[in-house]
């Protein structure tokens, strides 16, 4: 993780390129770390989530699901991602991310648990968890049926789709579609009108309206964590992980 802090805006870089930014424990621990830094901070205002290198985040770590099967450790795995996204909707800053490449999985549901998201062009956002026989996670059955419903929702994550910034911004969940190489140049313009405006009263309208919602989202998180430590043990989930080693298409037998 990389971290800069500028008149009150921070921003927060995921920092593992070579991989994606997949979503390793040692950087989970560390964006939590840093997350946990700023939101004590009450100069820091904004923040800014971006992903270095090719993408904003490809998700989880499939690699390191091929390697522990152990339930206990999923479930203390899954712990640590939820608190992720229960810090980045809890914290009283305004964050927005910059969203580039893929933003696939779990990296959707990390963007999905900011207060807004710029995009640039040739950006997807992809529903992989079917892939590799498991559901979405990081709070996504929370947030993507209060964007699309139920229904639509659900098509989604059944269907594995892959959504466009340009159909993002359609849906309501892209604030902006900006050339390629301008998503920070962007988040930054926005992070600066904040810091321009009533600064105080955008982050108790972020608080009252996710704190006051009528769905929880530590129930949903509970349920998806408790639902992922099943399926990391089912015969479907281990054929997509190698499936996806060995660079073949996933032949699940639904066990």
């Amino acid at each position: 993780m990389l971290l800069e802090i500028n008149k009150g805006i921070a921003t927060v870089y995921l920092n593992e390129p070579d991989s994606l930014n997949a979503l390793r424990k040692q950087l989970k621990e560390d964006l939590l770390n840093i997350l946990g830094v700023i939101e004590k901070d009450p100069e820091i205002r904004v923040v800014i989530l971006i992903g270095n290198g090719r993408s904003f985040c490809a998700g989880g770590d499939i690699k390191a699901m091929a390697e522990i099967d152990n339930p206990l450790e999923i479930k203390r795995n899954m712990d640590q991602s939820a608190r992720i996204v229960e810090t980045l909707r809890g914290m009283p800053q305004i964050t927005i991310a910059a969203v580039h490449g893929y933003a696939a999985g779990a990296g959707f549901s990390l963007a999905l648990a900011s207060d807004l998201i710029v995009a640039e062009e040739g950006t997807k956002f992809v529903l992989s968890f079917k892939n590799v026989g498991l559901i979405p996670d990081l709070g996504l059955h929370y947030h993507l049926p209060k964007i699309l419903g139920e229904w639509k929702a659900k098509e989604w994550i059944w269907n594995g789709a892959k959504i466009s910034a340009e159909e993002g911004r359609s849906c309501g969940f892209v604030r902006e579609v900006v050339p390629k190489g301008h998503a920070y140049e962007k988040a930054r313009e926005l992070a600066k009108e904040f810091m321009e405006g009533p600064i105080q009263s955008y982050i108790h309208s972020k608080m009252i309206i996710n704190n006051f919602s009528s769905l929880r989202l530590e129930d949903v998180l509970r349920m998806e964590n408790d639902v992922q430590t099943i399926l990391r043990g089912s015969s479907d989930h281990k054929e997509g992980v190698s499936a996806f080693l060995e660079k073949r298409t996933p032949k699940f037998s639904g066990s």
